[in-house]
């Protein structure tokens, strides 16, 4: 019986601790002025549900998060690509620059070997609101329209080409109205060198992520870079007094904060925000 007690006691202690050291860390996290602070959108804040049985036990919010593909098909668009593949900038000399070793990877041809052998390395990851990079990207996709039109005016009575316009047409509709203008743009190791180089803090922020080395083939071209395995920030908990917002609401916006350790925490938020 004094062993259960004791095996109980412990246990007990080891949940307060671990309950202690979550809740200082995110005390720290939010002391101070906020690292950067976004005002986001239902576009760039996809909403879901915890249940616990039939109560709703909770609503945490996931950061829709993009980047430019290295290429661009019917597939490219931000409806469809979401966050697989291999961004534009993280390339060779990236993924060198961030401490990899992309001679070896270049020599390895056993994709399961390749796969093993590189890890994914923790680093900093910019992500950007709304900024060049989506404005970049959509002015790909009008280019990309622009030459589905040429091709359909070659070929009027050619299905395929029929289909593909009329997808592209719809997508940049898409992108316009509804797709997130949130995209990571850079890594580094260096925090302070990255908000240098990025110092508006309602535009940019800096979190922690993961990157792996890899490669694609494009059109019979090996290009080797790196893709971005995960971003830490991507859970956003709802406080008890911000759920009301998002029962039954279309659009929101939400201002994100990101703490000292580069943590996102919601600030305020708003049903029925006009979107762009």
């Amino acid at each position: 019986m004094m062993k259960w007690s004791h095996t109980l006691i412990a246990g007990s202690a080891i949940v307060l601790l671990t309950n202690a050291v979550a809740l200082g860390g995110a005390w720290y996290n939010r002391s101070g002025e906020a690292e950067s602070q976004l005002q986001l959108t239902q576009r760039e804040l996809n909403r879901s549900y915890s249940y616990s049985g039939k109560d709703n036990s909770g609503i945490s919010l996931s950061l829709n998060w993009r980047f430019e593909q290295t290429e661009l098909n019917e597939y490219g668009f931000g409806r469809y690509s979401g966050n697989w593949g291999m961004p534009l900038w993280l390339d060779e000399a990236k993924m060198a620059g961030l401490g990899f070793d992309m001679e070896k990877l270049g020599k390895s041809t056993d994709y399961r070997r390749r796969y093993r052998e590189f890890q994914p390395k923790e680093v900093l990851l910019v992500l950007e609101l709304d900024g060049p990079a989506y404005q970049h990207d959509l002015q790909r996709i009008r280019e990309y329209i622009a030459e589905s039109r040429k091709l359909l005016a070659a070929s009027p009575e050619n299905a395929e080409m029929q289909r593909k316009a009329r997808n592209a047409e719809e997508n940049f509709k898409h992108e316009q109205e509804k797709g997130s203008r949130l995209f990571v743009i850079d890594a580094g190791l260096d925090l302070s060198a990255l908000r240098a180089a990025y110092p508006d803090r309602t535009r940019y922020a800096i979190v922690h992520g993961l990157i792996r080395p890899a490669t694609t083939n494009i059109k019979k071209v090996t290009r080797i870079g790196g893709n971005i395995s995960e971003l830490h920030a991507g859970i956003i908990n709802v406080p008890l007094n911000f759920r009301q917002v998002f029962n039954g609401a279309v659009s929101y916006e939400v201002t994100v904060a990101f703490g000292k350790r580069l943590e996102p925490w919601i600030v305020a938020a708003s049903k029925d925000a006009t979107t762009k």
